[in-house]
């Protein structure tokens, strides 16, 4: 899954002034920015320094936590410089707030803020020690590129060997445990599994933690040899039954999975969490709308976003390849339709990167046909990422159409991408969620597991 990016705009409101003298604004500072209908919670620790203040910024809903900001105060205004996301906040002190504006790229919205505390995440699925089982740091290789991932092992306890699984994450970069918005789905799912006499392999990814960094560029099918590697791991573990080992991805590694898997018929089987049956231009073509649906942008709105979008998707759809004349074109026509430079710039390199152009012109269906082990395909029904309503049907007409036995297939209602329950299934809830995974799912992955 791809990091969400603060969208912000403007309007500054001047209310009676009250000014201070030597005001000391040491603290927790919060307040809620509407933009384009989407709520968003701000929280800047303050703190004073010899020379003035140092801050960090908070964005929970994004899973932006403690980010070093610039501050600066002469008792009365007060300016915070976010140069990662070229924005800044200006404000003057009202009444013990602060009253201003946030500008990004050019657009602003009133945000005010008031002294706060910082909210402790509730998440109460995180396994927390002592554990009924072995884990221990581990450190494999992989051959194709030559570079090391790092990773924990979990065992159950006993008499082995045991079956196994690699956990495969989603799009983006994702430590061992997926982390995200204060979640660690695969430590709850390592945990689980292992309480229920499956070992498990989960790795950063690369470049991320205590993992190389490999070839810059690398697409889906590079990333797969990284779990092509984990899997060779656990083949050599003497705790591991070697005729029993799977593989499990989310998002994304739901199509890695099916990489590997098609390579190796070693796989003993694979679970798919949220992965896509249909090509990037699809799931993202459904993806934007379904997005947009719960953005509170109006509907005219939402229909000139996708104009926008889907005009970039259709040039990259009937591409060849990755040129920098596509690149030019795309561009020129962002231009022509009045997008600026800079925005045009933007967008041609977020869709014209080597790892989003492979992941929107590959169609995941033929290895799909190919892989023949047991095969669990879990979707949630408000699952706004890889929407169900389309990728599960697609699952369905291949299994019949090619007589795959081997699948079983699974809309599970109210689960979002992450697979908690959910109201919306808009991303902004995750955070909000204190549910990591739902059990149910939890369930049902060992149960499918320990019943091969």
């Amino acid at each position: 899954m791809k990091t969400m990016r603060l969208i912000f705009s403007s309007l500054f409101l001047l209310i009676g002034i009250t000014s201070l003298t030597a005001q000391n604004i040491e603290g927790y500072w919060k307040g809620t920015l509407n933009a384009a209908g989407t709520e968003l919670v701000l929280g800047f620790d303050i703190s004073a320094t010899a020379d003035g203040y140092t801050a960090t910024l908070d964005v929970p809903q994004q899973s932006l936590y403690k980010m070093p900001v610039t501050v600066t105060f002469d008792s009365l205004n007060l300016k915070i410089e976010m140069k990662q996301f070229n924005a800044i906040y200006e404000g003057m002190f009202v009444i013990n707030s602060f009253a201003g504006k946030y500008t990004q790229n050019g657009m602003s919205f009133p945000l005010n803020l008031a002294k706060g505390e910082r909210e402790a995440l509730k998440r109460p699925q995180t396994p927390q020690p002592p554990f009924p089982y072995h884990s221990e740091k581990v450190i494999f290789t992989n051959t194709k590129e030559n570079f090391t991932l790092a990773g924990t092992l979990t065992v159950p306890q006993g008499k082995g060997p045991f079956p196994a699984v690699v956990l495969i994450s989603g799009s983006g970069s994702q430590n061992r445990d997926e982390e995200l918005m204060g979640h660690k789905p695969f430590a709850v799912l390592s945990d689980y599994l292992t309480r229920n006499g499956i070992a498990v392999l989960r790795y950063d990814d690369r470049g991320v933690g205590e993992s190389g960094n490999g070839n810059p560029g690398g697409n889906s099918l590079d990333l797969s040899y990284d779990a092509e590697a984990a899997f060779d791991y656990l083949k050599s573990n003497k705790d591991i039954n070697t005729s029993k080992i799977g593989l499990i991805g989310h998002s994304e590694g739901g199509v890695i999975n099916y990489m590997v898997a098609e390579r190796r018929s070693d796989v003993a089987f694979i679970v798919s969490l949220a992965g896509p049956s249909i090509t990037g231009i699809q799931t993202l073509r459904v993806q934007l709308k379904k997005l947009l649906e719960v953005s509170g942008l109006a509907p005219e709105a939402q229909q000139s976003y996708l104009g926008l979008y889907y005009t970039v998707l259709d040039m990259i759809e009937s591409s060849s390849d990755n040129t920098p004349e596509l690149q030019k074109s795309i561009k020129d026509k962002l231009l022509s339709v009045g997008l600026p430079e800079d925005q045009a710039a933007k967008m041609v390199s977020e869709y014209t990167n080597p790892w989003m152009y492979y992941f929107l012109k590959y169609d995941p269906s033929d290895n799909i046909i190919k892989v023949n082990c047991p095969a669990l395909l879990l979707n949630g029904s408000k699952d706004r990422q890889v929407v169900a309503e389309i990728n599960i049907p697609a699952y369905k007409a291949i299994a019949e159409k090619y007589g795959k036995t081997n699948m079983t297939i699974c809309e599970i209602p109210d689960l979002n991408h992450l697979f908690q329950h959910c109201q919306t299934g808009a991303p902004t809830e995750y955070s909000t969620i204190e549910e990591t995974i739902s059990p149910a799912v939890l369930q049902m992955i060992a149960d499918f597991i320990n019943n091969l």
